[in-house]
């Protein structure tokens, strides 16, 4: 099974795991703070990997997954590569 953790920053330095999104059945399923979450499913996120930068959604399974890395990588939300449990 492959998963991706997101952090997020604390005031105090700590980085503390919002959500992790695994792959299940060729879909994206997360788990974690529910409006961040909730947010991932109805929002989708920029695929980075086409010139027209289209959305993608957690029903586009592992390139939803590997894009998550490209779309939270700042100061205070980062998110993992691709982890294989």
């Amino acid at each position: 099974m492959h998963k991706v953790e997101i952090y997020k920053l604390q005031n105090d330095g700590a980085q503390v795991v919002i959500a992790t999104c695994r792959l299940q059945d060729g879909t994206v399923d997360c788990d974690g703070d529910m409006n961040f979450v909730t947010h991932l499913k109805e929002e989708g996120i920029i695929d980075y990997s086409q010139k027209a930068h289209t959305k993608v959604f957690p029903k586009d399974g592992m390139l939803f997954l590997k894009q998550l890395q490209y779309n939270f990588k700042s100061g205070y939300l980062n998110a993992s590569e691709v982890i294989e449990e």
